[in-house]
């Protein structure tokens, strides 16, 4: 039996409507009353039908599904031989999930259902086999959407440096394996912090790393305070500025301090290159001409930190 899929709604002429159906993260299979071999769901379209309409009928005559959501996942095209008949034909192929199952109806051909985690060994129709792996994608696919994504903290360092009495601050060329398209952007130093790592080590450590240079005063951190109790340890803080992408491709938010320095920069990191001081003067022309050239996260921290410097 030759079997080709094809994207959905691609062939014409459905002669046959299929489901992949889960309940409860499981697959759901039954097996016929005069086969002990076990199928998906799916039948005839009736001539009256669409193959949507047909699908949502065999999902009910076949497992009892009562509540489902059901959406499109393929076509295929059948030409061969299967369980001796030569068959040619299209169909289309669904992916259901099952909120709520009831009892077989009486007039099902099914004896009954059982839940898999995955495709059984015995199967009516093979020809599962070829669009299982989608439906396999599509599950995959939805748990991931599912998934409670969380912001992840990070502490950043706006690095200031008085040099022949002009203001500077140090910026450095952005240079993640993770994130190519945003190499070539200019930014501060920034990371994320360890869990249970106190803010302020997480900066020096992030400084040190990116930089090579030694911390030698966070402005703000002598107003922290720590409480312990409760089997708990708390550090309070305030940072200059504070920062969240709500839209991108990396859910961080960004406590920036501003922070003093000594030592000498490396060539450049993993993470970053082309370190340069930069006169405050010479970043406001930049952020009102070519605020592009920037990581988004920094600009409006880095205008902030201007304003208090005119």
């Amino acid at each position: 039996m030759e079997c080709k899929i094809y994207p959905f709604n691609t062939l014409k002429d459905y002669v046959f409507s299929d489901i992949m159906a889960l309940h409860k993260g499981k697959w759901i299979f039954c097996k016929h009353k005069k086969r002990n071999t076990w199928e998906s769901p799916g039948g005839h379209i009736e001539a009256d039908e669409s193959p949507l309409e047909a699908a949502k009928r065999e999902l009910y005559e076949e497992t009892g599904a009562i509540h489902f959501d059901i959406e499109p996942l393929c076509d295929y095209h059948l030409n061969g031989e299967l369980n001796g008949k030569h068959i040619v034909g299209n169909g289309q192929v669904y992916f259901a999930i099952v909120h709520t199952l009831g009892e077989l109806p009486l007039y099902s051909e099914m004896e009954k259902i059982e839940l898999f985690d995955s495709l059984p060994d015995e199967l009516t129709y093979p020809i599962i086999r070829d669009f299982f792996p989608i439906a396999v994608q599509r599950k995959e696919s939805l748990a991931y959407e599912n998934e409670e994504k969380l912001a992840i903290p990070g502490v950043g360092g706006l690095i200031i440096n008085n040099i022949d009495g002009v203001e500077h601050v140090l910026l450095q060329t952005r240079h993640k394996a993770d994130a190519p398209n945003e190499s070539g952007l200019l930014e501060i130093p920034a990371g994320k912090i360890r869990a249970f790592e106190n803010i302020f080590d997480t900066l020096k450590r992030e400084i040190k790393e990116e930089t090579g240079l030694d911390v030698v005063e966070i402005l703000g951190e002598n107003l922290s305070t720590i409480y312990e109790g409760n089997s708990y340890k708390v550090i309070n803080f305030m940072p200059f500025s504070c920062s969240q992408n709500l839209i991108g491709n990396y859910p961080i938010m960004v406590f920036v301090f501003i922070c003093k320095v000594k030592g000498k920069l490396l060539p450049f990191s993993e993470e970053a290159t082309n370190y340069k001081w930069t006169p405050i003067l010479e970043i406001k022309k930049m952020l009102e001409d070519f605020p592009q050239s920037f990581y988004p996260m920094h600009v409006d921290t880095l205008k902030k930190y201007i304003k208090t410097c005119e």
